[in-house]
């Protein structure tokens, strides 16, 4: 449970790093309005990322007949909170698609860094301290 911990600390921080950093930039190459769509996609995809986990927790401990329906009912909130970003983001622009477009990659960002951290492997490294005790 512990590495399960960490990931998750993990993720969030770069996830909300990255939505931070992307937000800028989105700021700054076209207009405000898609940093706010960008922060308000990365937030709300971190922090179902977040439930999401916890929730991950809380199932390796129940029995096998409560898994599924604890599963499907917390998958319909996930996909609400989405739509309810998704339409908020086209509202901010529904000629350009521009907040729709950015609250889409907004909540793409934790999906990037999951990805990444599982290809570098980040969140399973070990101190040098710890590693060295190892050894000997």
């Amino acid at each position: 449970m512990e590495t399960l911990r960490r990931f998750r600390v993990l993720a969030v921080r770069l996830s909300l790093l990255v939505t931070a950093i992307a937000a800028l930039a989105g700021g700054l190459a076209v207009d405000l309005m898609v940093a706010k769509a960008i922060l308000m996609g990365g937030i709300a995809g971190t922090l179902v990322f977040w439930v999401t986990a916890l929730k991950v927790e809380r199932l390796a401990i129940l029995p096998a007949g409560k898994v599924k329906s604890s599963a499907y009912r917390w998958s319909f909130l996930r996909l609400a909170v989405y739509v309810v970003v998704l339409i908020r983001g086209y509202m901010m622009d529904p000629e350009g698609l521009r907040g729709l477009l950015g609250a889409a990659g907004g909540i793409l960002i934790i999906r990037v860094v999951l990805v990444f951290l599982g290809l570098t492997g980040l969140d399973l490294k070990q101190d040098e301290s710890e590693a060295d005790g190892a050894n000997r």
